[in-house]
Order: C-alpha cells, then sequence, then structure tokens
C-alpha cells in the first residue's frame, strides 16, 4: 500500500496528488455500497443465498468488478450457501488478479470447510501455494507483534504531534520510545532471517511478511543496503511484494543522496516547512517503473 507522510506544510501539487488518491479511494458507486450493505445484511441474518445474489448485483454495477474483500465474502456466502461452482469461480478471480487470498486464513476460514475434500479446493491451494510452504503458526505470532509494535508507537507519535507539536516533550519521549522499539523490532526480524530466510505470506500471514520490509524500511542505510539483495532474491522467488522493493530501494538512493527511481520517497525541506518529492532519475519513464512494481500512475 502507498505510504501518505503528514508534514506540517505540504506543496499544493502534493496536496492535489493526495486528494486524489483519497477520492479514488472512497469514491464508490452508491448503488454499489448500498448493495455491499444489504448482502451483509443477509449474510448475517443466514439468508446466504440471497446474499450471495446481492453481492452478484454489486459486481455486475461495476461491469463484473468487486473489491476483494467483497469477492472474498460473496465467496463465503456462496459456500454457506451450499453453491460449490458459484465459490470457486470468485476464490480463483482472486487467486488469478490479486495477492488477496492468504493461505492460512483459508484453510482456517469455516464457511469454507465443507469444500475441503473438491478436487477444485486442491487445485486452488495449489495455485495460491505453488512450492508446498506451510505456515509457521509461532512465528507468524512474533511478526504480527513487531508489526503492531511498530504501527502503534507511530500512530501515537502521529498522534501527538498532531496535537500538541513536533517540539512538545512528549513528542521527543515518543520519538526516543520508536527507536528503542525499532532497535528491538530488527533484532528479532535480523534472527528470523538470518535462520529461516524471507518468510512469505503463505509461511507467516500478511502482516508477519509485511513486518519484514517494515522493520528494514525503517533501519539504519547500512541496514538496508545489507538486506536489499536479500529481499530482492525474496521478490524473484514469489516471497516478497515488488511493491515494498521499491519503496525500499527508493529510500536506499534518496539517503544515499541519489535520485529515486519510483517516486515514493518525500523529505521535509527544513527551510520552509515543505514536504517535497525526492528528485526522480529519468522521469519520462517513472509510470512505466511504477506499473512494472504495481503502483499507481504518478
Amino acid at each position: 500500500m502507498n505510504k501518505i507522510f503528514s508534514s506540517p506544510k505540504i506543496k499544493p501539487v502534493f496536496l492535489l496528488f493526495l486528494l486524489c488518491c483519497v477520492q479514488k479511494l472512497i469514491a464508490q458507486n452508491p448503488a454499489y455500497d448500498s448493495l455491499i450493505v444489504k448482502a451483509k445484511e443477509y449474510y448475517t441474518a443466514k439468508n446466504y443465498f440471497q446474499s450471495a445474489i446481492t453481492y452478484n448485483k454489486a459486481f455486475k454495477i461495476l461491469g463484473g468488478k468487486g473489491y476483494p474483500e467483497h469477492r472474498y465474502d460473496a465467496a463465503r456466502s456462496w459456500a454457506r450457501a451450499n453453491v460449490k461452482d458459484s465459490v470457486f469461480i470468485n476464490l480463483n478471480k482472486l487467486a488469478d488478479k490479486t495477492e488477496f487470498l492468504e493461505l492460512n486464513v483459508l484453510q482456517t476460514d469455516k464457511a469454507f470447510m465443507v469444500l475441503h475434500e473438491e478436487k477444485q479446493w486442491k487445485e486452488l491451494l495449489k495455485k495460491i501455494n505453488p512450492n508446498n510452504e506451510v505456515y509457521n503458526d509461532s512465528l507468524a505470532r512474533v511478526l504480527n507483534s513487531v508489526y503492531d509494535f511498530d504501527q502503534r508507537n507511530r500512530k501515537k507519535m502521529n498522534e501527538i504531534k498532531n496535537s500538541s507539536g513536533a517540539q512538545s516533550d512528549e513528542y521527543k519521549r515518543t520519538v526516543r520510545m520508536i527507536n528503542f522499539a525499532d532497535s528491538l523490532n530488527l533484532i528479532q526480524v535480523i534472527n528470523i532471517l538470518k535462520k529461516h530466510g524471507w518468510l512469505s505470506r503463505n509461511e507467516v500471514g500478511r502482516t508477519g511478511n509485511k513486518a519484514l520490509w517494515l522493520v528494514l524500511q525503517h533501519a539504519s542505510l547500512g541496514i538496508q543496503e545489507k538486506y536489499f539483495e536479500v529481499m530482492k532474491t525474496a521478490v524473484q522467488k514469489g516471497k516478497a511484494s515488488k511493491t515494498d522493493l521499491a519503496y525500499l530501494e527508493d529510500r536506499i538512493l534518496m539517503r544515499q543522496n541519489k535520485k529515486q527511481l519510483y517516486g515514493t520517497q518525500y523529505k521535509l525541506d527544513q527551510a520552509t516547512g515543505e514536504m517535497k518529492l525526492w528528485d526522480i532519475e529519468d522521469p519520462d519513464n517513472l509510470n512505466k517503473r511504477r506499473e512494472s512494481v504495481g503502483l499507481e500512475p504518478m
């Protein structure tokens, strides 16, 4: 997911960019939204077939498309209604076109238990887990905690910054706490990488997999440079996100005082207090590079 950083003062062009992103996220079709709400209400009332039909009506409004979480919920409705072919139509669309499906969640979802002996179920699992990776619950829990620790502290820091300002004692204490937390998280992540290598979403879930990158993204330049090739190899093996790798590469380039490649990094101008897009290498081909790693056009 693209990261948005808050700042005391933002240039109009950057503000417009943020506004477009927000509008793109929230400007859904009202008729679609209404049907999704109804579909969820039908599911809660255990009227599963009507729920599934209502999801289908919503997708038709968007030309047969739907948000991944809604497509997944539609599959659950069809499963509860025991219409197996429709379950697999929805789940296979997610497997073919998105990275939404999470192996452990899918396997433990009670709605899909009735499908576990089906040939199509085994084919679906093979599609999303071609290397027969095994979910490691203990490592997933460790990395989930790392992720929560990282994000909780930064959320608190932003709240304090907005209410008390970046010069307040509370803000400075929180920054020190974040630095300490980052050092603890880094120790855990490096130990895991040394012992297990880069763990995929199938092995530790979406959040656990994201935590590996997130901790490196907040690490020192030396650590980032050291583990960049490790993550690059993981991307080639399908174990890490090429979008996340693009963020890490841009951050490394910026910290090396070089031009970035994907336009993911902004830096605070100390003189003006404005967030400025860091210089970009070959800007004419920026959007081609962004598309190649799954980023929206600039």
